[in-house]
């Protein structure tokens, strides 16, 4: 990605009952004027995505700023009003950032279980990134966890732990 920039700006987009991920500092280094999008926990998702595609609509259109990173950080709460509710902001958002330059869209979750949540983000990533083509914007999927997800190789067998069969 650029250097970091004074018009480089973030988006972030918070669900209701979503923790704020410890990693998101990475991002807003790299476009320090954020925007945050919180739910109340009152608020329905139709008056929220409302007001964020609202507010998504206004950053892009700031003179001289880019959208340079895009954030929706979900509760684990399945369902297709959520589903339709996270794809309608991250098209928003990968509109905001147009294609002009490289952008980076986060999906993130609470998550700690493979569950449906989980499957339903990665599920979203896969849409965005066949509708983005070639497109100069990456779209990852991360999870609060802290964990990598990296698992440990399987070596080959070491004939002195084999047993010998008699």
């Amino acid at each position: 990605m650029p250097e970091n920039s004074g018009d480089l700006s973030s988006i972030v987009v918070l669900e209701a009952g979503a923790a704020w991920p410890a990693w998101l500092t990475e991002y807003q280094r790299l476009a320090p004027n954020a925007v945050v999008i919180a739910q109340a926990s009152a608020e329905s998702s139709e008056v929220f995505q409302s007001r964020v595609l609202h507010r998504i609509e206004e950053a892009a259109r700031t003179e001289g700023a880019r959208v340079r990173v895009g954030v929706i950080v979900s509760a684990d709460q399945p369902g297709q009003q959520r589903v339709q509710l996270r794809q309608n902001v991250a098209r928003a958002l990968l509109r905001a950032m147009g294609t002009a330059h490289e952008a980076e869209l986060v999906i993130a979750g609470n998550s700690e279980e493979i569950d449906q949540s989980r499957h339903e983000l990665f599920a979203l990533a896969g849409i965005l990134c066949e509708e983005l083509g070639g497109a100069r914007i990456n779209v990852r999927v991360r999870f609060s966890s802290g964990k990598s997800g990296v698992m440990r190789s399987v070596g080959a067998p070491r004939p002195e732990l084999e047993r010998k069969i008699v």
